[in-house]
């Protein structure tokens, strides 16, 4: 469940480090990298650990999402350049890596005593810094790992995330041109000259409370028309979202 800020397209503040700006339709429709940001961004240890996988990369060498991130800027000037922008696209701030300290600075950078001015995001406020980014995004929150995880169990949640995977690649879901087309026709003021204004995390919360309040009116009008009220049994459609 995306917070109130997110939902009508206001930042929200991380630990006095930075803002994090939901994204609006039109940013997600117009940026072609933005599905590279999300990647970057909200990569978790288990995605890391699939890729590695995936590519025969020794799991000995695993580095956690924080230490990706900076593996990724330190090895190349163009994910360099990538990740700068992921960042900026949802703090609005320019980064500075410390490689050396293990973190990313934010601020503006002009002379060296600049240095203690800057917010420092480190490796233990990474997983929250990338909730909160999902959160913008109206994506469920990750867990952190656990170390003691019985490999059985890792290899059953390793198989599902696979089976997810092809899932998503048959193109099973709603695509995003049908869910801004659909909000567009639900009759409350949005349309396709205003939509791109919207948050893009508000979309998936939009779609669910209408068709809270559709079936309610449905079951409302089958009960009155005669249908079993111990089989038909309307749930008033004003209530919280289950995620």
């Amino acid at each position: 469940m995306i917070n109130e800020k997110f939902f009508l397209g206001y930042p929200s503040e991380f630990k006095n480090v930075c803002l994090i700006y939901p994204p609006k339709v039109k940013d997600v429709i117009t940026n072609r990298q933005y599905n590279y940001y999300v990647q970057l961004l909200t990569i978790s240890q288990e995605e890391i650990e699939d890729k590695y996988v995936e590519e025969g990369i020794d799991l000995s060498n695993l580095l956690n999402p924080f230490e990706y991130v900076l593996n990724l800027a330190y090895n190349s000037p163009e994910m360099r350049m990538l990740v700068e922008e992921a960042f900026y696209f949802f703090t609005h701030e320019k980064v500075h890596f410390i490689f050396e300290e293990k973190k990313i600075l934010f601020g503006e950078l002009t002379t060296i005593e600049d240095l203690d001015k800057l917010r420092a995001l480190k490796e233990e406020d990474y997983l929250d810094f990338q909730n909160l980014v999902r959160e913008s995004l109206g994506l469920k929150k990750v867990e952190a790992p656990n170390p003691n995880e019985d490999p059985r169990v890792k290899a059953i949640k390793a198989k599902a995330r696979y089976r997810d995977k092809i899932k998503a690649k048959q193109g099973k879901g709603i695509n995003l041109l049908t869910s801004i087309s659909s909000i567009c026709c639900m009759g409350m003021g949005l349309n396709p000259l205003n939509i791109g204004e919207l948050s893009y995390a508000a979309i998936s919360l939009l779609i669910a409370t209408y068709q809270q309040k559709e079936k309610y009116e449905i079951d409302i009008d089958s009960v009155l028309a005669g249908a079993d009220s111990k089989k038909v049994k309307p749930e008033y459609w004003i209530r919280n979202i289950k995620d």
